[in-house]
């Protein structure tokens, strides 16, 4: 068979890719010596767009910065859709900030807004020339005025977002903001976040929520709600209150106007009593998907008992924080929420015997059981606990369970092999077992976090373990002895199941490696998808496994604080295999020197952020090395390190990107009357 191209013909195969490319677009410039490869200059400016498209966040900056036209492919609409534009006010001038207008559509993000004469700049700007363009505005905790808000929101036509949360200055500047907002409308907008406002009233909530017909998020968290029964029990007031916020107020607004659109509700950190939540569930016509009720100190199991009952299309759920909650409520959301999505139970104490409720939890896809299970598991209690874990599961926070053990990681990773954020942050009973198991069965994973987990080792980071490294604890042993717990509400843990892990020799990881062979080992690095690492205070961890274990093509955040057995090798070896690298901590690691930073910076060209706070052999060679370099730092934290203070001025001179310099307690700090400024 034979293929025919533009008169080109490719005997017996297809053309390949470059050969089509070759006949069928004009070739503007081939150069010589790259074996037929086509220069890319005569794509046009849409391909280059749709291959953009796969790239991750900081492939694509990289990318925008080769030449003109592949800038301006970076900015089409489908690629900068989801990126919000974060604006501090004190730093950022007026003049770049214009720049905006020449995008589409676009998320922005204001901080640090005050009644400076940059602010007001600022603010002007986007009044003028960027509020048509605004798809989303975050103004949390700026102190902007009612007149710049007022005239920001009627030019916004395209607004779906708005948040003003915090912004306690709109309401205490008078009680003109409710009257200024009549008049404007925002069809598209369907989320509003007035959170943590101290003095809203029904006034001013009945002025944001008339802007917004088709509203279907409303976040009041922190709101000061009153709950009293004589206002449930109120009828319809025509004049809503101009000095308190009424939780009546609230329901007769939703059963009015947003009974047919609102699905999601934020009321946490309020007094929200039961009866009050079953009269909001029972709204009729509401059909709410996501509720957050975290930190509410008067809900008890009856209310989330009727919220069950009467919402059953709810997809995303957090009561985590609340101490009046038990498995009574965690059985009610497995039974009567069958589409659940995103379950929060942080905080609820779940015994042993109760954790297989967690069965039923089938259509799941984040669960987060933050210090749930305290008390131990055995291995029969484990294995019905994962036995019917849904396969569509793909984040799991089991951070503070101390109940956790390496029979149930082990069980866990053996049913959840489609998990792709795990976060085991400490729990304390865990091994080298647990982390090789990780490694053999969640090769999918894109996040991990063993932060706190002392009992693993080098052993763990290589693939292997050893039983004959853990000893049983005794009365007079540290870790196993009694303690008087009569003024705790929590079960002391029992005392021989915590051991105390002697560190292993290079002889003893040899003998493991013998041991297991080749095919039993499984390191740290089979887990190439792995994004994020937390492996801080894991301080029995050396140069020995991390020179080989941390080797990842994607990952861009490591955290190795406290690990204060490693060396200038282990993080040169880093720097050389993790080039992707954006988020690096390395603070109290005392053995590190100037030459780690510089094999960092010289090796991972996009960090951003970088801690080396409570290094002692951290010296002014470390700043000379940034500057030198370029690198685009936003966050440096040098707290605790032998820097000049001439230094760290001649690195905020020199380096504009810079936004946050730590400093506490450095040769630059002692010459200041304050330690503690950033």
């Amino acid at each position: 068979m034979a293929y025919v191209v533009e008169g080109a013909s490719y005997m017996g195969r297809p053309p390949t890719y470059n050969e089509y490319l070759r006949e069928v677009l004009p070739v503007v410039h081939e150069p010589t010596g790259t074996n037929g490869l086509i220069d890319i200059d005569f794509l046009p400016t849409e391909m280059i767009a749709h291959i953009m498209q796969y790239l991750t966040v900081s492939d694509r900056k990289d990318a925008a910065l080769v030449c003109k036209k592949w800038y301006q492919a970076s900015m089409a609409p489908q690629i900068q859709k989801n990126m919000v534009i974060s604006v501090k006010s004190s730093v950022t001038k007026p003049r770049p900030f214009t720049a905006l207008k020449n995008r589409q559509d676009f998320h922005l993000s204001l901080s640090d807004v005050d009644g400076s004469s940059n602010s007001v700049e600022l603010l002007g700007v986007c009044d003028r020339s960027l509020s048509p363009k605004l798809l989303t505005l975050s103004l949390k905790g700026t102190r902007i005025s009612p007149d710049t808000l007022v005239s920001i929101l009627k030019k916004c036509s395209n607004l779906t977002s708005l948040d003003i949360s915090c912004c306690n200055q709109l309401i205490l500047a008078g009680y003109q903001l409710p009257y200024s907002l009549q008049g404007i409308r925002l069809p598209s907008l369907t989320h509003l976040n007035i959170s943590s406002m101290r003095q809203l009233s029904d006034l001013v909530l009945c002025a944001f929520l008339a802007i917004a017909p088709n509203l279907q998020s409303l976040e009041l968290a922190s709101a000061p709600l009153l709950f009293s029964s004589s206002y449930l029990n109120s009828t319809a007031d025509s004049r809503p209150s101009s000095a308190a916020l009424t939780f009546n107020r609230f329901l007769l607004e939703v059963k009015g106007k947003l009974s047919t659109t609102l699905n999601s509700v934020n009321l946490s950190r309020t007094s929200i009593s039961n009866r009050a939540l079953e009269s909001l569930a029972n709204i009729p016509n509401l059909r709410l998907k996501k509720i957050s009720l975290v930190s509410c100190k008067d809900l008890t199991d009856t209310g989330v008992v009727a919220l069950c009952a009467s919402q059953p299309t709810i997809e995303e759920l957090d009561i985590s924080s609340n101490s009046q909650l038990t498995a009574i409520s965690v059985k009610h959301v497995a039974n009567k929420l069958k589409g659940i999505k995103l379950l929060n139970i942080t905080k609820i104490k779940l015994q042993s015997s109760e954790a297989k409720i967690l069965n039923e939890i089938t259509s799941c896809s984040k669960l987060v059981l933050n210090a749930c299970l305290l008390q131990l598991w055995v291995k029969s209690e484990a294995d019905s606990a994962f036995s019917s874990w849904s396969s569509a599961l793909q984040s799991l926070d089991m951070s503070y369970c101390s109940g956790l053990s390496n029979q149930v990681v082990v069980s866990m990773c053996q049913r959840l092999t489609n998990l792709q954020q795990l976060d085991l942050s400490s729990c304390y009973r865990i091994d080298d077992v647990s982390l090789r198991e990780i490694s053999k069965c969640l090769i999918s994973l894109t996040k991990l976090s063993v932060a706190w987990c002392k009992h693993i080792t080098d052993m763990g980071l290589i693939g292997v373990y050893h039983e004959g490294f853990a000893h049983t604890c005794a009365k007079e042993c540290r870790c196993g002895r009694e303690k008087d717990f009569a003024y705790f509400e929590y079960t002391p843990p029992v005392k021989d199941i915590a051991p105390r892990v002697v560190i292993p020799t290079v002889g003893d990881i040899n003998a493991a490696l013998q041991h297991f062979g080749a095919e039993g080992r499984f390191p740290l690095w089979r887990m190439n998808k792995l994004r994020s690492l937390d492996l801080s205070v894991c301080g029995k961890i050396s140069d020995a496994s991390v020179i080989d274990a941390i080797d990842f093509p994607e990952l861009t955040e490591l955290n190795l604080a406290m690990c204060s057995r490693l060396t200038d090798k282990s993080v040169i070896a880093i720097a050389s295999h993790n080039g992707l690298l954006e988020k690096v901590n390395l603070s109290q690691c005392h053995q590190i020197t100037d030459q780690s930073v510089a094999a960092l910076l010289a090796g991972c060209r996009r960090i951003v952020h970088l801690n080396i706070s409570g290094c002692p052999l951290i010296t002014d060679l470390t700043i000379d090395c940034i500057i030198k370099h370029r690198i685009h730092l936003k966050s440096l934290d040098v707290s605790m390190c032998n820097i000049s203070l001439e230094a760290l001025e001649r690195l905020e001179q020199l380096s504009p990107s810079l936004q946050t310099i730590h400093k506490r307690y450095t040769a630059a700090a002692s010459t200041t009357q304050d330690a503690f400024l950033i």
